[in-house]
């Protein structure tokens, strides 16, 4: 995370700091990108630079948990419809359109780089940014389901949650062990995941009413 003083700047200079740097990442490999990219990117003096961050992948995860913390934002905020298919698509991504996208281009560049990052950052961002970070509002999600009648009733709200937090981790490792690097197929598996995931919690006749409803099927 970012230190003390970063957080002390006004939020403009915040901003444009943010919005260099995920420049930086999104256009070029992660591996690729040296102390004096970053700082020809920030415009920043070392000495300035480090006074904010500890060092590249501080920078990095602090984007990260930036835009997932914008989508969470927008998803708590919605409706009920929202928050479900929230749910059932996992925090990067989509699931066939069913999602109203809250991050802007540059953003939505930024999550796609979450896949290609070295293994070890990739871990990095998982344990320090991801990890924790949805667990409080997916528990939510899981109650009001509960409440409105979605839930099979053997279901494991601290067990559901976790597995929900780290599936976007796991997909990834999978794609990387099995060399999937077709963005559409990586789509489509990750749709098939979400949707099988979201069918074992869900009372039968709930789950095909509940697609049928973010698809905009329903009459």
């Amino acid at each position: 995370m970012p230190k003390n003083s970063f957080f002390r700047l006004d939020e403009a200079r915040r901003e444009e700091i943010s919005n260099s740097a995920m420049h930086l990442f999104v256009d070029n490999l992660y591996e690729d990108i040296t102390m004096k990219m970053v700082l020809d990117s920030l415009s920043m003096h070392p000495g300035t630079f480090y006074r904010y961050f500890e060092d590249k992948d501080d920078l990095y995860c602090h984007l990260i948990r930036n835009v997932t913390q914008k989508r969470a934002a927008y998803f708590s905020n919605s409706n009920e419809d929202s928050l479900y298919s929230y749910f059932l698509t996992g925090l990067f991504g989509n699931v066939n359109g069913m999602v109203t996208e809250p991050l802007n281009e540059l953003e939505i560049k930024l999550t796609k780089t979450f896949s290609y990052i070295p293994e070890d950052i990739l871990l990095k961002v998982y344990v320090n940014v991801l990890k924790g970070e949805s667990f409080p509002m997916i528990k939510d999600i899981l109650r009001r389901m509960r409440v409105d009648g979605y839930l099979r009733p053997d279901v494991d709200d601290d067990l559901i949650s976790f597995m929900f937090e780290s599936m976007q981790l796991n997909l990834i490792l999978f794609f990387r062990e099995f060399d999937i690097k077709d963005s559409k197929l990586q789509h489509k598996i990750s749709k098939y995941f979400a949707e099988f995931m979201g069918h074992g919690l869900l009372e039968d006749h709930k789950y095909s009413e509940m697609v049928s409803d973010l698809k905009g099927e329903r009459k």
